[in-house]
């Protein structure tokens, strides 16, 4: 894979944090059967989803997950 696909922009992360979702490709080998053949796979690239605290409505302030359990 190339370094331009792996570059993270300003433009990118302020798209997710907008909710806009940032797809990424993978590719790669893989052998199946006794042969070697190239696979494409979409993947979710960036995510504005934040699993370790709880972000309040103004979109800027956390509080730990804990109190919203």
């Amino acid at each position: 894979m190339s370094a331009r696909h792996n570059s993270l922009t300003w433009g990118r992360y302020k798209m997710t944090l907008e909710g806009q979702r940032d797809l990424a490709e993978n590719r790669g080998f893989r052998l199946r059967n006794g042969q070697m053949t190239t696979y494409n796979q979409k993947k979710l690239g960036l995510s504005a989803y934040y699993d370790k605290r709880y972000v309040l409505p103004d979109g800027i302030h956390t509080v730990p997950i804990e109190y919203f359990e």
